[in-house]
């Protein structure tokens, strides 16, 4: 065993700090992605908090609600595929017979849907579908009535 040896650097003062400048620019890269990183969400909620202001999905109309899906597509803030389960609220709208221009409640809709599928003890995958659009409609409502979308996980 060479504990001397051991003991010699770890007392020896010229070779402490010697990657201090290594740490510091691996320190300095990690700091700066970090920062960009929050820059994008603050960004993104923002964005998403602006698109959200003029569409409130506790009154709101289906053609509204057609417009708020297409702000949000082209400003590619939520995934295509959820982007799709929305769309299924339009297509549920037109099948109830709602017209374009009447006023409807969507959460509260969605949280008498999911009641009843819940209820009527229809597939996990059905009651699965209608709990993920509540979710997304419960999110908006939300941001649109914050006054401080910074303080919300909007993307989880």
């Amino acid at each position: 065993m060479q504990i001397t040896n051991v003991l010699s650097r770890l007392s020896d003062p010229t070779g402490f700090g010697q990657h201090r400048e290594a740490v510091d620019a691996v320190v300095s890269e990690a700091t700066d992605a970090v920062n960009s990183a929050a820059a994008v969400v603050s960004s993104s909620s923002s964005k998403l908090k602006e698109i959200l202001t003029g569409y409130d999905v506790t009154d709101i109309t289906p053609k509204a609600f057609s417009e708020m899906l297409q702000k949000l597509q082209e400003s590619g803030l939520i995934p295509s595929k959820d982007l799709h389960e929305l769309s299924q609220i339009r297509t549920e709208l037109d099948r109830q017979g709602v017209a374009s221009d009447q006023h409807v409640n969507l959460v509260e809709m969605y949280t008498k849907k999911l009641q009843d599928a819940e209820k009527a003890a229809k597939t996990p995958a059905a009651t699965a579908s209608v709990q993920r659009r509540l979710d997304w409609l419960e999110k908006f409502a939300t941001i649109q009535a914050s006054h401080d979308a910074a303080t919300i996980d909007t993307l989880a």
